[in-house]
C-alpha cells in the first residue's frame, strides 16, 4: 500500500481510520487525526521529517478527536508547527473553532485551505498534488465532507474517499488512479458505502488495474469474508 494506516475502524471501533505517507523530501502527511491515531503518532520517529502536514476530511470526532493534542505535541515536544490543510473555507472555520475550544493558540499551528495551498505548486516537483473531492456523507455535515485525490508521488496516484456514501464524485479520477482507499460498511450503509452493494463497482475498478483497499470498517472479519477470493481487493492493513 502507498498509505500507512494507523487504524482502519469505523466510528465505534477501538482504532479509528487514519493514514499517513512521507514524500521524497521527508514531508510527513497525516490524513485525519482521531485520538487513537495520536496515541500511535507519539511513537513514530518524526524528528527527521522536514514539514508536518495534516489533511482533514471532515470534523466528526472519530476523524479529528486527537487533532488538538497533535497540534500541542508538535509544537511543544517536536518543536515544529503542523500545517493543517482544510478542504474548504467552511471546514477551516470549524477546525479553528474546535482547536480554540480545546485551548490551542493560533501561533501553535498553521492552517490553510488545500486548494489555495496547491495552486502555486509545480506538479512535477517532489511535493504531491492534492485535490479535495466533495462527497456525500452525514446530512448534518452536508457540504463539509471530502475525500482526496493525491497525484503522482512514488509513481502512484491515489484516491482516498474519506467517509462517503457514494463513489460518484471520485469517478473522474479513476482513469489516473493506481490505488483506491474506500470507506465501506458491512452492517449499515445510509451514510457509508455498503460493501455488499459496492462490490460490483469495486470489482470493475480492479479490472482497470486499480488496487482497492477497504477502510473505516464496522466489521473487519465479515468484510474479509465478503472479499475472500476477489483479486486486488483487500482490507487496509494497520
Amino acid at each position: 500500500m502507498f498509505l500507512h494506516f494507523l487504524g482502519n475502524g469505523a466510528g465505534f471501533a477501538d482504532e479509528h481510520t487514519s493514514a499517513y505517507f512521507v514524500t521524497n523530501n521527508e514531508d510527513f502527511f497525516l490524513i485525519d487525526c482521531p485520538c487513537s491515531a495520536f496515541v500511535k503518532l507519539k511513537h513514530l520517529d518524526l524528528c527527521t521529517c522536514n514539514k508536518l502536514y495534516t489533511l482533514i476530511t471532515h470534523t466528526h470526532g472519530d476523524h479529528i478527536g486527537g487533532l488538538g493534542l497533535w497540534v500541542q505535541y508538535c509544537f511543544f515536544v517536536l518543536q515544529k508547527k503542523v500545517t493543517i490543510l482544510a478542504p474548504s473555507e467552511e471546514v477551516k472555520k470549524d477546525i479553528i473553532t474546535i482547536l480554540t475550544i480545546e485551548g490551542n493558540e493560533p501561533n501553535w499551528y498553521e492552517i490553510s485551505v488545500i486548494s489555495h495551498h496547491i495552486d502555486s505548486l509545480n506538479p512535477y516537483d517532489e511535493f504531491p498534488y492534492i485535490e479535495p473531492v466533495l462527497t456525500e456523507h452525514s446530512p448534518q455535515l452536508s457540504g463539509k465532507c471530502f475525500g482526496y485525490y493525491i497525484g503522482v508521488i512514488y509513481g502512484k496516484a491515489v484516491v482516498y474517499t474519506g467517509d462517503t456514501s457514494t463513489l460518484e464524485p471520485f469517478k473522474e479520477f479513476f482513469d489516473s488512479c493506481d490505488e483506491l482507499y474506500v470507506d465501506t460498511s458491512v452492517s449499515y450503509g445510509q451514510i457509508h458505502l455498503k460493501l455488499e452493494d459496492a462490490l460490483p463497482d469495486l470489482i470493475r475498478l480492479t479490472n482497470q488495474n486499480i488496487k482497492v483497499y477497504l477502510m473505516h470498517l464496522d466489521n473487519e472479519k465479515r468484510a474479509k469474508k465478503l472479499i475472500n477470493g476477489i483479486p486486488n481487493i483487500k482490507v487496509a492493513s494497520v
